[in-house]
C-alpha cells in the first residue's frame, strides 16, 4: 500500500495503476499508467504506507486467559475431581505439554475432557490421553464408571472403588485390584 499527499489531501493506492500528476517525457499529466516502475511511483510522490502503531489500551483476550490460568495454576492442583471438572478449561491443554515432562496426578484438557496423568512421562504427540490408557485416565465423577483393565499398579483399583461391568455394578474388595469384576476381588451389587 502506498500513500501521497496532493493539494492537502492524502491518497492511498496499491500503485498497480496510477494517474500521473506530473509530465514525464512523453508521459503526460492526467494519463494512467499500468504496472509503473518503482522509479515512476517514487517520482509521482508515492511512498510506502506504514500505519503508526496504535497504543494498546487493554490486553488481548488470550493474554487475559493465559494470565488467569497462570495465576490459578497452583490453586487448581488442589481441587477435587468434581471441582476440577467444573473449571476444566482452566487446566493446561494436553497439546501444550507435548515434549514436556508430565507428572502423576497432573490434569490436562484434551478433546473437551479432563484427563489425569497416572504415569509420569514426557508427553508425545502420538500418545493422546484417549489412546494411551497406561498414561492417562479420564477424570470422572460418575458413581459407577465403566471398568477398564488396569495395566499395573499405577491404575489399579483401590478397595471400595465402584465400577460397571457387563451391565452389573461392582465394588472392589481389595487394594491394587487388577482383576476383572466377576473373576476375583469384586462384590456384585444387586
Amino acid at each position: 500500500m502506498y500513500t501521497r499527499t496532493i493539494a492537502g489531501k492524502q491518497e492511498f493506492s496499491d500503485c498497480r495503476t496510477i494517474q500521473l500528476y506530473y509530465n514525464h517525457g512523453d508521459l503526460v499529466a492526467g494519463q494512467y499508467v499500468s504496472n509503473p516502475s518503482a522509479q515512476l511511483i517514487y517520482d509521482e510522490g508515492w511512498r510506502e504506507f506504514t500505519p503508526e502503531p496504535q497504543p494498546q489500551t487493554e490486553p488481548m483476550t488470550d493474554e487475559i486467559v493465559s494470565a488467569v490460568k497462570k495465576m490459578l495454576a497452583s490453586s487448581t492442583e488442589e481441587l477435587s475431581d468434581e471441582d476440577a471438572l467444573a473449571v476444566a478449561a482452566l487446566f493446561p491443554t494436553w497439546h501444550s505439554k507435548i515434549g514436556k515432562q508430565v507428572n502423576v496426578g497432573e490434569r490436562l484438557w484434551y478433546n473437551e475432557k479432563l484427563w489425569k496423568v497416572i504415569q509420569a512421562h514426557t508427553a508425545q504427540e502420538n500418545w493422546t490421553p484417549d489412546t494411551a490408557v497406561s498414561l492417562y485416565t479420564e477424570v470422572s465423577i460418575e458413581e459407577w464408571p465403566e471398568w477398564r483393565q488396569p495395566l499395573g499398579a499405577q491404575d489399579a483399583y483401590a478397595m471400595g472403588d465402584k465400577v460397571s461391568h457387563n451391565g452389573q455394578h461392582w465394588v472392589s474388595t481389595m487394594d491394587a485390584n487388577v482383576y476383572e469384576p466377576g473373576v476375583y476381588g469384586w462384590d456384585e451389587q444387586l
